[in-house]
């Protein structure tokens, strides 16, 4: 394979003089072929791309084959094309609007001179790309600008598209069925934060990037190009604004506070919740067709204070009371019973710290400048730098307002975020056929959290809590961390090559991302209690120091972990005019990423030294475009994609190796691990212990592990229905290999079965289930030894219709239905799909195939709806219908969608049976917790109808200045939905399954970016000139 690899990458540079990765992903290109009455080609026509605004002319020629490509083209509004041939009529195309990653494609008929002195069309009559093969969509500037937006986070737009759903409730996205993987890149430099794999800053800031500095992105779901590469999800392509030689500016001030928002369906009041969002910008030219400019400030400042709540269904009520029926205190068949003082201090801290009001305020502060200087009509460079800063107190909590699950107060510490990238990039044509682009990038992105003081109780110490399998009761204490310290270097350079009928690209780009991570998660220790009494016990009056926890564990160790990723990514592809209406684009892509070796190995497993660098990521893509007639296009294409190293998983692979740390868990059944646990709230102080056997978690890599990956296929038809409304249905092809999973190794073979009496919700005995257990372990000196695999496969099948109506008569309109159904085997989404740390991922330890059922992000029905109308009432320009009558604007979105799965579980906070390996699952595996007799994804969580508005009134001021004022409100008519159901189906008692009556109900609606998805609403106004 290593031979292969070597000849495919000379194979790449044999064509190219230049290298090119991600090439033109910040850009786009004009294309035309150009034929004469007789359809023959019209070679050595001198065609000429212009931009007078931003000062740039391309001069060009049609080749033997009628065609021109004018490649590497800033995204704007304002270009023009002109063709000239001797004996024929000029051809002028004007008002050309070129957006981020597209090929404007002409077909441009010459009449021959004397009938017509020249042809002027409007290029706005291009709605149909008979070039492209994937399936993406534009948001553009106008629906970015005016479109009702929360939270001014432009990356939200990204649903508006086909394919894509949320990836839970916390801002993160999936496309097809997929978690995670995606890739987010800013003007084509890659602006991904690796760790986690999300955008920069991840999704508890504002926003990476302000609204006002966005000209428009480009989301691409499908099928995309060899150009892209380090995702199997989606790419969304950010593209800055640049200045041009008229100037302008804005002033804008966007405000909010609980006035006029519902309260949310969980909390007993409605809280503060006030927000400001202030900045400008500013741009134009320094020196008139070459040297331009642009710059923005946007600050915010929120006071949004959070909820506390403990609902949990073991050991509270729906209600947040506590649950004294099924957690006696003291308990009369405990072996020994705790005392009335010490219940009703117990009681006491779980009732008062883990409710109430906890304050929490958001500072950012966001800077974006960019220059642009036209050297000449053959060089052009660009810069760019974006500083963001944001600081919250209480915040790292930061998209929810209702927290029953504790989160706010047991789960909570203070965040700062501090994001930082820059971009210089040359653009050289070389000559008429070869344009060379070449891009520096530079990104940081720094994740610090610390604890915060106002969290600890007198009693409590520094320790996690758990009572009746009920988190967040205790301290968080996987703080302070830099979580962490990104930083990534990236060099690009590519050529793009008209000849004949290709248009070939070729390209390499070579990334260096450093990884500096400082945490050691548990370090203060976490108790597990079976029941309230047994913590009572410890809680206070334990002055004969008792332990009468059910298991105790905690980390010891290096809590740095740093570690260098490169990254080198080869490419080449071409697009083929095989005749004037059938286009094929073929391609090759090869990712290469050196990992570095663990630097302390554990000898009892040399595994633990080794991550494999994967050598066989080759990557080939296809597709064909049939131009059907003028207005009609079809398409087909198939590639394969893969993604990226997380580099948070090999962080993992790094540290949890039992000799880098120790994760050590106590079992109060043995005697030895009893004695050599801490007393409650304590934590063990030595680091150079030797634990006993059995108490120690490792996790190391497959030999075989390699990157995971999808196929993808589309067949797809558009059709140009008037002059301005584009139609398109797409079916999309999706299939994950290699999805990783874990195994525990230290699990034996399979012991005698037991069998549970499951009772229904009124107490009577429903049936019997029969399991068998794990009761041996083969290596007795570990608890867990985890092994990282790629047993995962996903499947996923949708049908995309699309309904485009651009801007024109004051309206615009843009209409996107999903079907599909998403297959995989029970993958996690969110943090658990980057760590992978916890455990087997199966309730039959490595019986992967068990797990198949519906994706956690199986979304059957998806439908966004948006709009901008600006009705002009009275055709007069009176002062009366300028300031009164005219100049409304109405915007919406709407989204209707059906609901996503969740998969019941079982409570099990003791070990189910004697001898049972491990807390938390009926067969004494500790895998997977859910109801191994209910099926996968058996529980909807609930239907999405949402609608949002903007009202808006444009007041001109001056000939150049205007103003506006705008009103905005999100989910309008309150349709609440639920984000969260309690899945806790049964709880276990000897071997009796109880159901849990709370089972199925919802237990929060949060949100992102505000927390809830009750109705919010805010008020701007806004300068411009």
């Amino acid at each position: 394979m290593k031979r292969k690899t070597v000849i495919l990458i000379l194979l790449i540079f044999a064509f190219a003089d230049y290298a090119l990765s991600q090439s033109g992903a910040g850009l786009g290109s004009i294309s035309g072929v150009v034929l004469d009455a007789s359809r023959a080609a019209v070679p050595s026509a001198s065609v000429v791309v212009a931009n007078e605004a931003k000062g740039i002319r391309r001069n060009l020629e049609t080749n033997s084959q009628g065609v021109f490509t004018a490649p590497a083209l800033i995204p704007a509004e304002g270009y023009s094309v002109s063709v000239n041939k001797s004996g024929f009529a000029t051809y002028q195309a004007t008002a050309v609007t070129l957006a981020v990653g597209q090929n404007i494609d002409l077909h441009i008929d010459l009449v021959v001179a004397g009938t017509e002195a020249s042809v002027e069309v409007t290029a706005e009559a291009v709605l149909v790309d008979d070039t492209k093969t994937d399936v993406s969509q534009l948001v553009n500037s106008r629906q970015i600008l005016e479109l009702p937006i929360n939270g001014r986070r432009v990356d939200s737009f990204v649903l508006l598209t086909p394919a894509v759903v949320p990836d839970g409730a916390f801002g993160l996205l999936s496309f097809r069925g997929i978690g995670g993987h995606n890739a987010f890149l800013t003007d084509g430099n890659d602006t991904t934060n690796t760790f986690y794999n999300e955008n920069a800053g991840r999704t508890r800031i504002t926003s990476p990037i302000s609204q006002e500095a966005v000209q428009e992105f480009q989301v691409i779901s499908n099928n995309y190009a060899a150009e892209y590469g380090q995702a199997m999800g989606g790419v969304v392509n950010t593209i800055t604004k640049s200045g041009s030689n008229d100037i302008h500016g804005t002033a804008y001030w966007f405000f909010r506070n609980r006035s006029l928002n519902a309260r949310d369906r969980y909390a007993s009041f409605n809280p503060q919740d006030i927000r400001h969002q202030a900045g400008a910008s500013l741009s134009g030219a320094f020196i008139k067709d070459k040297l331009f400019y642009f710059w923005n400030y946007e600050a915010t400042r929120r006071d949004f204070p959070a909820i506390a709540t403990q609902t949990s269904a073991n050991l509270f009520t729906a209600a947040g009371t506590l649950d004294t029926a099924r957690n006696p205190c003291p308990n009369p068949t405990a072996t020994i019973q705790a005392t009335g003082a010490q219940c009703q201090t117990a009681i006491q801290m779980l009732t008062t710290r883990n409710f109430g009001t906890v304050s929490r305020t958001v500072q950012q502060d966001l800077g974006f400048g960019k220059i642009d200087y036209h050297l000449s009509d053959r060089n052009s460079l660009s810069f760019s730098l974006s500083g963001l800063r944001w600081v919250s107190p209480h915040g790292i909590q930061a998209t929810g307002i209702v927290f029953s699950n504790g989160n706010a107060i047991g789960n909570n510490a203070d965040s700062t975020v501090r994001d930082t990238y820059g971009r210089a990039q040359w653009t050289a044509i070389v000559s008429p056929r070869v344009v060379n682009e070449a891009r520096f990038g530079w990104f940081k992105d720094r994740l610090h959290d610390t604890a915060s003081p106002d969290f600890l109780y007198p009693g409590l110490g520094l320790a996690s809590l758990t009572v009746n399998s009920t988190g967040n009761l205790g301290v968080a204490n996987s703080y302070p961390r830099l979580n962490p310290s990104e930083t990534r270097f990236e060099y690009a350079d590519n050529v793009s090559w008209n000849t004949g009928a290709h248009t070939m690209k070729f390209g390499i780009d070579i990334t260096h991302t450093e990884d500096y991570h400082v945490q050691l998660i548990n370090r203060y220790g976490s108790y597990s209690y079976a029941t309230l009494n047994n913590f009572a016990l410890d809680f206070s009056g334990n002055t004969a120091g008792l332990k009468n926890w059910s298991t105790y564990s905690q980390a010891f160790g290096n809590p740095l972990v740093d570690f260098n990723l490169q990254t080198y990514g080869f490419y080449g592809q071409d697009r083929f005019r095989i005749n004037p209406d059938v286009v094929l684009n073929f391609g090759l892509r090869y990712d290469y990423t050196s990992i570095p070796q663990p630097s302390v190995v554990n000898p009892d497993y040399p595994q633990t030294g080794v991550i494999h660098s994967a050598t066989d990521n080759v990557a080939p893509r296809a597709g064909i475009s049939y131009r059907l007639n003028s207005k009609t296009v079809a398409r087909a294409g198939y590639g394969m994609f893969f993604a990226r190293y997380q580099s948070g998983l090999i962080n993992r692979l790094f540290a949890n190796n039992g000799a880098y740390r120790k994760n050590i868990t106590y079992n109060s059944g043995t005697p030895e691990q009893l004695a050599a646990g801490a007393v409650y709230p304590n934590y063990l102080q030595s680091t150079s212990f030797n634990p006993p056997a059995g108490t120690v978690d490792i996790t190391f890599a497959d030999k075989n592990l390699r990157n995971p990956y999808t196929h993808q296929a589309n067949i797809a038809l558009e059709r140009e229905i008037t002059a301005n409304i584009d139609f398109s249905i797409s079916y999309l092809w999706g299939r994950g290999v290699r999805l990783y999973g874990v195994r525990d190794l230290n699990v034996g073979p399979l012991g005698p079965p037991i069998t549970y009496t499951i009772l229904d919700r009124a107490g009577n005995v429903a049936g019997t289930y029969t399991t068998p257990t794990y009761r041996t372990r083969v290596d007795p000196r570990y608890r867990r030894v985890n092994q990282l695999e790629n047993p995962g496969l996903s499947h996923y099948d949708g049908l995309a219709v699309q309904v485009n109506k651009r801007y024109s008569r004051g309206f615009q309109a843009s209409v996107s239905y999903t079907w599909s159904h998403a297959i995989d085997f029970n993958q996690p989404t969110g943090d658990p799909n980057v760590f992978y740390d916890s455990g087997p991922t199966s309730y039959e330890n490595g019986n992967f195939r068990a797990e198949k059922g519906s994706s956690a992000n199986d979304i059957r029905h998806r439908a966004a709806i948006s709009l901008v109308w600006s009705p002009t009432f009275n055709a007069t320009n009176s002062p009366l219908a300028r300031h009164l009558i005219n100049n409304w604007q109405l915007s919406e979105i709407t989204t209707l969608q059906s609901s996503r799965p969740v998969t019941a579980t079982t409570a099990v906070s003791v070990f189910a049976f004697p001898g049972a390996l491990v807390v938390g699952s009926l067969n004494g595996c500790g895998c997977s917790s859910r109801v191994p007799f209910q099926p996968i994804s058996n529980l909807d969580l609930d239907r999405i109808y949402r609608f949002d508005a903007r009202l808006s009134k444009k007041v001109p001021f001056t000939e150049r200045v205007t103003g506006y004022l705008t009103f905005e409100a999100f989910n309008i008519f309150n349709r609440q939905y639920n984000t969260s159901r309690r899945t806790d189906e049964y709880s276990l008692s000897g071997t009796t399954l109880s159901y849990i009556p709370s089972y199925g109900t919802g237990s929060s609606t949060a949100t992102s970016p505000d927390g809830t998805n009750a109705r919010r609403a805010q008020v701007s106004l806004r300068a411009v000139f």
